[in-house]
């Protein structure tokens, strides 16, 4: 632990970003004198923890120098549990990307996911640990519900788990750093809100559609996870006209994630008895020909273009978003965003902004990133402790 005062950690969380600053520039920053200014960049070059950058000439009068974070301070890393490949990435205290690799995911059931997880996480350390210094946090996007307790999961189908399991305990056995798990499309918000069309909107919606659908909701910058895990759930949302299915001779619900995403078009891909030429036999294929003007295509991609603008119309009534972001393997195609867009302003009293997602398949992963750098960050200024000196 370093023995640094307040002054100190307010001095090294103006460096997290990684923009090398003059003393006089973190004085000004800070709002600290000169005097400590320089007696706490002494203390943090001596522990290790900020650098010399270097100096910046041309500028008549004293060549100032420059300080950054130290390369060695630290990295996290993210793990995107998806249920087609498992995606790794690793940066550094300043959030910069230095390391990712993929995998099929393949592995089903809880055990086997983490212990691929934890094989790739390792994989990761050894790549970059010896340049950057202790792995810090891993941040973990999986595709279910996350409880409150953060460790339990449940209704993750794509890991071939139906109840509840816990995730986090195999994963850290194997890992020597603490473990951040949340839902994949909370992350996808989360990584949106960090690096995409979500930087300076503090309540908007990430529409998250693939194999299935949901949502992911931030309300003044926050994550809304609501009582049980499940804001956002909207694959339950029922459809108008359902009925219970005790009176459907006790089938299913009938309920969103039956009509839309990938499972949902491609149903009504097989529900249709003709087909002009030949037949699409996945979502890829099918949006390909709607993009030549395949007319039965075009169709099937407008109606669930106007499934998901009733989908964000209601979520809106409830939640009233500035901005809705579309992703996921279906969503983020942009042959859906005009039809959403006019659905929405069609239905919507207050209708939102909607984009398709600046990160593509990227977003949850950036959001695993983002969260256990946060709590990276958060833990790296707390060890910076000491008595109040400034």
């Amino acid at each position: 632990m370093v023995s640094v005062d307040p002054s100190g950690r307010a001095v090294l969380a103006a460096l997290l970003d990684s923009v090398p600053m003059t003393r006089p520039e973190l004085a000004r920053l800070t709002s600290l004198s000169r005097p400590t200014i320089s007696e706490v960049v002494r203390r943090l070059v001596d522990s290790g923890l900020i650098v010399d950058a270097g100096v910046r000439r041309g500028r008549p009068g004293r060549v100032p120098t420059y300080y950054r974070l130290a390369p060695t301070a630290g990295y996290v890393v993210a793990v995107d549990v998806g249920g087609d490949n498992l995606r790794v990435a690793a940066a550094d205290m300043s959030g910069a990307l230095c390391y990712e690799q993929r995998q099929p995911t393949r592995a089903t059931g809880a055990s086997r996911v983490a212990a691929k997880v934890a094989r790739m996480i390792g994989s990761a350390t050894e790549a970059v640990g010896g340049q950057l210094g202790p792995l810090r946090r891993v941040g973990v996007s999986a595709p279910g519900v996350i409880h409150a307790d953060g460790r339990t999961m449940s209704v993750a189908r794509n890991l071939g788990e139906e109840g509840s399991f816990d995730l986090i305990t195999p994963i850290e056995a194997r890992v020597d750093a603490p473990v951040v798990l949340e839902n994949n499309v909370n992350l996808a918000a989360l990584g949106e809100r960090w690096r995409g069309h979500g930087r300076d909107v503090a309540t908007f919606a990430f529409l998250a559609v693939g194999a299935g659908i949901g949502m992911g909701l931030v309300h003044n910058g926050e994550l809304v996870r609501g009582a049980h895990g499940a804001a956002g759930e909207v694959a339950y949302l029922p459809l108008p006209g359902s009925v219970p299915p005790e009176q459907r001779g006790g089938r299913g619900r009938e309920q969103l994630a039956g009509e839309a995403g990938a499972y949902g078009v491609l149903a009504a891909l097989k529900a249709r008895p003709t087909w002009p030429g030949t037949r699409p036999s996945s979502v890829e294929e099918l949006f390909a020909q709607a993009a030549t003007g395949v007319p039965a295509a075009r169709d099937l991609v407008e109606a669930e273009a106007r499934q998901l603008g009733l989908t964000i119309a209601s979520a809106c009534a409830v939640f009233d978003p500035e901005l809705v972001v579309l992703g996921g393997g279906v969503g983020r195609n942009p042959l859906l965003l005009p039809t959403v867009r006019e659905t929405v302003n069609a239905y919507a009293p207050f209708p939102p902004r909607i984009e398709t997602s600046a990160l593509g398949e990227a977003a949850s992963l950036t959001g695993a990133l983002f969260v256990a750098l946060e709590a990276a960050r958060t833990e790296l200024l707390r060890s910076v402790s000491g008595a109040d000196g400034g």
